[in-house]
């Protein structure tokens, strides 16, 4: 005969357990809501100004998330949708406004004990300080606060998170304390944005950035900087892990290339709206594994460099607004990962390569407004031997081309924009423009095109813009 004692332990366990959290239903899960997490959810919620009204308890505020294993927040999404509402009424202006939260960050965020991600972007705190207590969260690894209204200084205790990986503080009115000495202590971090941050007076920006051991991508767009590190502390300069950095919107000066040539790990650079007022700088050639090149918006007044065309992993090259002068090489047919060609607003000229239709990865190509000239029909005829044409938007306006349209035109069945407009395309518009099912946009305005229209144009279901005018045209309108 055996006997069965009471599982004591279990049954402590449980009755300290049910003391300790709630279960309720949150998206048909359950959900166990720890009493003290709750209570510090709603200090959390009595502080925020919250037009939408979204919390009733601690298991039905969107945005907060649990682990499913221990039912610990683990996550507070909060972030507002960013939205720049390009083109909308006033009424939906105000509304968006008024629809994002306000009030202040409460402390109450420090009860909770295993709270990784932390995301308030794009929402409105009317200038009140970043919370210095953020520092003490210290299971925090993501910090969004982008775009949230925040003001005054950047509070040094950030820096105590040592298991912070992604930090981005961007398009807040904030400064930092002095200097950014407080990054240092982020061995962490991977992901820095601090764009808009005025850090003109913080002269140890490149110091300590290059320094953060594990950083990957680095954001410092339109941050007033000042380069001011001596030729002997250059060579200390490696960003050894760097992988993206984006210092466009700063006026850098020519001292930069005594150290960016040297970070030949980046996939991406971004240097527009720098005012560079020299050549390309040579030493961008030893960056062989660069995917995305952005110089646009500077004053290279020159031709481009043929080392341009040796970059191989390049799969987009922005140039445009640059007073470049000369011609395409036909070496271009070299980069054949490019996806993304962007030349508009220089002074090129000559004839486009014909191997430019080689790039079958190309989608976008824009080279409007420049100075080139003669057939462009047979780089068209190229991009339509490609075993699947990739090409989406062609825009070659504003140039000086004599050329006529292609047959081979109706074969590129992704094109979904194509701009040809002020030049001087002559000859009938091609009846294989009717199998552009794709297209959008259709710009033959001011050329010298003739005969009827074609009825075909009449099949572009997806057509939103047609633009026909200046043309000699004659016939009906399909």
């Amino acid at each position: 005969m055996t006997t069965t004692s009471p599982p004591t332990a279990f049954f402590v366990f449980f009755l300290i357990t049910t003391a300790t959290f709630h279960v309720c239903f949150y998206n048909n899960n359950n959900v166990t809501c720890f009493q003290n997490e709750k209570e510090a959810l709603l200090k959390f919620k009595q502080d925020l100004k919250d037009p939408s009204n979204t919390v009733e308890n601690c298991c039905r505020w969107a945005g907060i998330v649990y682990d499913t294993l221990t039912g610990h927040v683990h996550e507070i999404r909060l972030q507002h949708p960013y939205n720049d509402l390009y083109g909308e009424t006033e009424a939906e202006y105000q509304a968006y406004l008024r629809s994002k939260l306000r009030g202040k960050v409460n402390p109450s965020l420090l009860d909770l004990k295993h709270l990784r991600y932390l995301d308030l972007s794009s929402n409105d705190f009317v200038r009140t300080p970043i919370p210095g207590f953020i520092g003490s969260i210290a299971t925090l690894r993501y910090l969004n606060l982008s775009r949230a209204g925040f003001g005054g200084t950047i509070p040094p205790q950030l820096g105590n998170v040592t298991a912070m990986r992604f930090l981005d503080l961007k398009g807040n009115d904030v400064l930092p304390s002095r200097n950014l000495q407080w990054l240092s202590g982020l061995v962490s971090l991977r992901h820095l944005d601090m764009s808009g941050v005025n850090l003109s007076k913080a002269l140890d920006w490149l110091q300590v950035t290059s320094d953060l051991p594990s950083l990957v991508e680095l954001h410092l767009s339109g941050c007033e900087l000042k380069y001011v590190v001596s030729p002997s502390l250059t060579t200390k300069i490696n960003f050894m892990t760097l992988n993206i950095l984006d210092l466009s919107w700063n006026n850098l000066g020519p001292s930069i290339r005594g150290w960016i040539p040297g970070l030949n790990n980046l996939l991406s650079l971004d240097l527009s709206y720098c005012l560079f007022s020299s050549p390309i700088p040579s030493g961008l050639q030893n960056m062989t594994s660069l995917r995305v090149l952005d110089l646009s918006w500077n004053f290279f007044n020159s031709t481009i460099p043929n080392w341009l065309y040796t970059l191989t992993h390049l799969e987009s090259l922005s140039l445009p607004v640059n007073r470049l002068q000369g011609e395409i090489s036909i070496a271009i047919e070299n980069l054949t990962s490019l996806v993304s060609l962007d030349l508009l607003g220089n002074q090129l000229q000559g004839s486009i390569p014909t191997s430019l239709g080689k790039l079958c990865k190309l989608k976008t190509i824009d080279l409007l407004d420049n100075m080139f000239s003669w057939e462009v029909s047979d780089v068209l005829v190229s991009f339509s031997r490609c075993k699947c044409p990739m090409l989406e938007v062609f825009y070659l306006g504003s140039n000086n081309l004599l050329s006529h349209l292609p047959d081979e035109l109706g074969q590129l069945k992704n094109l979904n924009s194509f701009d040809i407009s002020r030049n001087s395309f002559s000859g009938p518009i091609p009846m294989s423009i009717g199998r552009l099912s794709s297209l959008k946009l259709l710009d033959l305005s001011y050329n010298k095109f003739n005969g009827t229209i074609p009825e075909t144009i009449g099949r572009l279901s997806s057509l939103k813009e047609l633009y026909l005018s200046y043309n000699k045209f004659y016939g009906t309108i399909p």
